[in-house]
């Protein structure tokens, strides 16, 4: 049994065989912690190549952005100098991108908006919050002049630094003008509209007091009376007053619409426009208005519709004779000009605003009245003339001094080289002819009978279009004048049956209408009509009517 000494022995050898191996596993537990050591600084050092990579994609997307968004960028310092610009931002500012860089903003601005911008850019590194404006950019004139919209921002990381971004809004903006320009004028229309409306209303309501009046006076006094005279004159007067009213807006209303057609013929001017002076001329001395005839008394010939050119000068007389007072002067003058025939209306009254005269040839427009309406009138006068003038590929235009310094308007209208007087047909004489009335409105059948017979005519009425054809075949008249809305069947279907009926096919059809556009007028005749009459017709044109009609049953 061994002694506790060769224990202890024993032990010590153990202990001095096992440092050795304690050591050696030191020196491996070492390596392995300096081998994991490295792989994670290879991590980290790969990740920090992944976020350098990132950091660079970024900045290049960034620079890429930057310089190749479509609005303008630019940076600029506290000295208000460029540090950088993009494209779109060169292109805006209309210089390279190596002459901005080192400029000063200020500079490429317009001179009354430098200052505005300062102050934004003072409030924006004061506040260091974003503000934006609209500046101009410097240009040669306001035709080319640019307008940006500006944004200023302060760059986070240094406040000095601030960050612009601009548009060009030039285009927008013109179109906002535009557009708000549009409304002003609508609103300013509908407000026309509107007075327009009260105008028209006061113009018809006014001659039909007169006319009550003056039927109440017929309806008492003897046949042949001064009080009788008196009373059918002032009703032909207020009659022919609304007949002119509602021609003026119905005229105005086709030249706007380009339904108006002229019946072109050629005519001496200087002829056309003495008489149409002349026939104005009581009325002037009635009103102690001075009326000057400056006409050439040679023929100056125009390919023109005369009736439509004494309309138009008709309208000038009739606005000079309203706004010029008693005491006052008007002076008509007639030249020709070169290949133009040149009209001028020159009066001494009331004049035109300054603001007012760019709108007198607008529709429904007039100068300011009293609720008296002394001069009346429904503001067609002047765009009915344009309208007419430039139909004949004339031109007018206007000029007045102001309020109370009188008025000029020049019409001008092509003329000629050379004319010879047309020769008018004189109008058949008025014989004996059968006439067949079919109208449905009682008074005015009755009115149309009343006068025609006064003429000598014999005339029937009938109040419907079946009533008439049946009232044709035992009358078999020479004209029938026929009215186009009918109940029943209408004056279009009235003048097929009259042509496919062989007894009645030749009669002289008349249409006698308040249908009366271009298109009315080729309807009726495409139904059979020979004739075409816009109500109310003049009785000199109902007699012509009838007169150029062949008796019933002549070759």
């Amino acid at each position: 049994m061994p002694t506790s000494s060769g224990r202890v022995s024993r032990a010590k050898k153990r202990v001095v065989a096992a440092k050795p191996r304690a050591a050696k596993l030191d020196a491996q537990r070492l390596l392995h912690e300096l081998e994991v050591h490295q792989v994670e600084l290879e991590a980290q050092n790969e990740e920090l190549r992944g976020t350098r990579r990132e950091l660079e994609a970024a900045l290049a997307r960034y620079t890429e952005l930057f310089d190749f968004a479509p609005i303008g960028y630019a940076t600029i310092d506290r000295d208000d100098v460029i540090r950088n610009v993009n494209h779109a931002g060169s292109r805006l500012l209309g210089a390279p991108r190596g002459r901005l860089v080192g400029a000063r903003f200020r500079a490429q601005l317009h001179r009354d908006d430098a200052a505005a911008f300062a102050a934004i850019a003072a409030s924006v590194r004061t506040y260091d919050e974003p503000a934006d404006c609209e500046l101009r950019l410097r240009g040669a004139s306001p035709a080319s002049q640019i307008v940006l919209h500006v944004t200023a921002t302060v760059q986070p990381r240094d406040p000095g630094i601030l960050l612009l971004a601009f548009e060009d809004v030039t285009l927008r903006k013109a179109e906002q003008e535009q557009l708000a320009a549009t409304a002003r004028a609508l609103r300013a229309a509908d407000q026309r509209k509107d007075e327009f409306l009260a105008m028209l209303s006061h113009e018809l309501r006014n001659p039909l007091t007169p006319i009550r009046t003056s039927l109440f006076v017929l309806s008492r006094s003897e046949h042949g009376s001064q009080s009788a005279t008196d009373a059918r004159a002032i009703i032909e007067r207020q009659i022919t007053h609304m007949t002119r009213l509602v021609d003026d807006l119905l005229d105005v209303t086709r030249i706007i619409r380009g339904k108006i057609r002229l019946q072109r013929e050629r005519v001496d001017l200087a002829e056309l426009v003495r008489h149409a002076v002349e026939d104005y001329r009581p009325a002037f001395d009635a009103s102690q208005i001075a009326l000057g005839n400056g006409c050439a008394t040679s023929p100056i010939w125009a390919d023109v519709d005369g009736a439509r050119i004494v309309q138009a000068v008709s309208n000038l007389l009739g606005n000079a004779h309203k706004f010029t007072p008693a005491g006052g002067r008007v002076d008509v003058e007639l030249r020709r000009r070169g290949a133009v025939a040149e009209l001028r209306v020159r009066d001494t009254g009331s004049g035109i605003a300054p603001e007012l005269l760019s709108h007198v040839f607008e529709p429904f427009t007039q100068a300011p009245q009293t609720l008296d309406r002394r001069s009346g009138g429904l503001g067609l006068g002047l765009a009915m003339v344009k309208g007419l003038v430039e139909l004949h590929g004339g031109s007018v235009r206007i000029a007045s001094d102001g309020v109370a310094r009188g008025t000029e308007i020049i019409i001008a209208l092509p003329v000629t080289t050379s004319g010879a007087e047309e020769v008018v047909p004189a109008l058949p004489e008025l014989t004996s002819r059968r006439v067949l009335v079919i109208e449905d409105q009682p008074d005015a059948a009755l009115a149309l009978e009343t006068a025609l017979t006064m003429l000598g005519l014999e005339v029937r009425t009938a109040g419907s279009g079946r009533a008439g054809l049946e009232l044709a075949r035992t009358f078999h008249p020479d004209v029938v004048l026929c009215d186009i809305g009918l109940p029943g069947m209408s004056g279009h279907e009235v003048a097929r049956a009259f042509r496919t009926d062989r007894d009645l096919r030749d009669t002289h059809l008349v249409a006698l209408s308040g249908y009366a556009q271009p298109e009315d007028v080729e309807s009726a005749t495409a139904a059979g009509f020979s004739r075409h009459l816009a109500k109310p017709a003049s009785l000199e044109a109902l007699i012509r009517a009838i007169a150029l009609a062949p008796h019933a049953g002549s070759a």
